[in-house]
């Protein structure tokens, strides 16, 4: 594979969640503001664990990709990788597009990207990943169904995590790819 093919599929992954988002998605809810609020203070009370828990999700992808792009020398990553703590993979995903690919990878020499190096950075993605997707699945997942079918919040940040997730999937492909030219 060569960069223009991760460029072009970035680039698909990107416009397909954006599509998504504006073709397919249920009607959007008065109240997602407030939902979300609830959501990010913790206060639960009627509010579907399921959801609760890919919301959560939504939190520790944008810290597992800084980890996995630790290795980019861009500056202006940390932008996108912000910003997606709040939209998303929507944020990120343009700095797939315009990244450097199967360029060499450099030990991060910053503190940041040296604390994101740390195992126990490591691990607590791991519990954290661990905890909310068994939350997930054990919160109520058919009334999580139910949501999904008819807001466009639940609707449109599942179609996130799996942007997310494609996302992954390309910078492990990059990693092979790079593996077995270099």
């Amino acid at each position: 594979m060569k960069p223009l093919h991760f460029r072009l599929a970035s680039g698909a992954l990107w416009g397909a969640l954006l599509g998504v988002a504006v073709f397919t998605a249920p009607p959007g809810s008065p109240d997602t503001g407030q939902l979300i609020s609830r959501l990010a203070t913790g206060q639960l009370e009627g509010v579907n664990l399921s959801l609760f828990a890919l919301f959560n999700l939504m939190g520790v992808w944008p810290v597992a990709m800084a980890v996995a792009l630790r290795f980019d020398t861009r500056w202006w990553k940390w932008v996108f990788l912000v910003v997606s703590f709040g939209l998303g993979a929507f944020a990120l995903l343009p700095y797939f597009v315009l990244r450097p690919w199967l360029e060499p990878r450099r030990e991060p020499t910053s503190f940041v990207g040296r604390f994101l190096s740390s195992r126990w950075v490591l691990r607590a993605l791991g519990l954290a990943t661990v905890c909310f997707g068994a939350l997930f699945f054990l919160g109520g997942l058919g009334e999580f169904a139910t949501l999904f079918r008819t807001q466009q919040f639940a609707y449109v940040m599942s179609f996130d995590f799996f942007a997310f997730c494609g996302a992954a999937l390309l910078l492990g492909l990059e990693r092979n790819v790079s593996a077995t030219t270099g």
